[in-house]
């Protein structure tokens, strides 16, 4: 289909952010991933915003794995360029770097994609933005790479939808060796953990709305609190979050309601399921949007540690068994693609 719209280059969009993250007072200990969430998505608007001319609002995450703890006082540099384009929609490559102290150099952390919406003055979706000027080799090669993203990304949602559509599921065909192996068994249920907040309007943007970095940073809290009680174990760390689609924007006047789950557990690892839902000022309740977290379990001296506490499965329990279920092909699904990736 022919371009009729003007044109930017790719690397007019380009921006970075360096910042010397956390506490001072907590200098050497671990960050929480979700204060670096919210780094991606100023970033992501700030290159998304310098293509289109115009607002822009984040639409989602998608996977987002560090590959590397960062630290209390940690030098981040943080890079974002426009890779990929709909009529409204932008798509944001973000890197993510760490300063090494002994090598003084940037060490690759983290590499995803953010979906940013151009939007108009009235909230709606902004057709007239500049379309993407692919020019270089390099370009040709980054561009490639968001749609060969995104095409997997498509067919992760559509196995998930799949796997939601089964009649029927029997714990034998689904439990894995890791969770048989636990010396206590908790059901689903038993691992929720629901919170409810308003928000400040010091976590607004321009438009009024609530950032998406905020949101990122609360369920990320949220996700580590439910693994600490669950494992019974304070060290506890996000590795990897899965997409997440941002479908309502939140206002201050929202009642926000976030419920939290166990959904899956390895050897060191477990998967928190999150939902959010929005109570407007009329009463209207909303579902927002959801994202799976990766947590690892570790000791005091930083090493990896065994989650002794596993899910109980239960046939008579379908809905637990299936989230279960989804969980476990989520976590093969990018494993094989770790594995495949040159």
């Amino acid at each position: 289909m022919s371009e009729s719209r003007a044109l930017k280059p790719m690397q007019a969009s380009r921006q970075y952010m360096a910042e010397i993250v956390g506490e001072e007072s907590l200098h050497g200990h671990r960050m929480q991933a979700g204060a670096i969430l919210d780094l991606m998505d100023v970033l992501a608007a700030k290159v998304a915003s310098t293509h289109a001319g115009s607002s822009v609002v984040t639409l989602s995450f998608d996977r987002v794995e560090l590959s590397h703890p960062i630290f209390h006082q940690d030098m981040v540099r943080l890079e974002g360029q426009v890779v990929a384009m709909g009529r409204s929609s932008i798509m944001v490559a973000v890197d993510v770097y760490r300063q090494d102290f002994l090598s003084r150099e940037y060490q690759p952390i983290q590499h995803s994609y953010i979906t940013m919406v151009a939007i108009d003055d009235h909230r709606r979706p902004k057709r007239d933005i500049p379309g993407l000027a692919i020019q270089s080799e390099a370009d040709h090669k980054a561009h490639e790479e968001a749609l060969a993203h995104k095409a997997r990304t498509t067919e992760w949602l559509r196995l998930q939808e799949l796997l939601n559509q089964r009649q029927k599921l029997d714990v034998a065909e689904v439990e894995e060796v890791f969770n048989k192996e636990k010396r206590e068994l908790l059901a689903p249920e038993e691992t929720e953990l629901r919170v409810r907040r308003l928000f400040m309007p010091r976590h607004t943007n321009v438009l009024g709305t609530i950032f998406g970095g905020d949101i990122l940073l609360w369920m990320d809290r949220v996700a580590t609190q439910t693994a600490r009680q669950f494992t019974r174990n304070r060290n506890v760390i996000t590795l990897a979050m899965n997409r997440i689609f941002f479908n309502e924007p939140i206002f201050t006047s929202d009642l926000v309601e976030m419920v939290a789950q166990v959904v899956y557990v390895r050897r060191y690892t477990l998967e928190v399921e999150i939902t959010v839902t929005l109570e407007r000022a009329d009463g209207t309740v909303l579902p927002s949007h959801s994202g799976h977290f990766t947590v690892l379990n570790y000791d005091e001296g930083g090493f990896k540690r065994p989650i002794l506490t596993g899910l109980r499965l239960d046939a008579g329990d379908q809905n637990g068994l299936r989230r279960y279920f989804q969980a476990r092909e989520r976590h093969r699904f990018w494993r094989k693609g770790l594995e495949t990736s040159p």
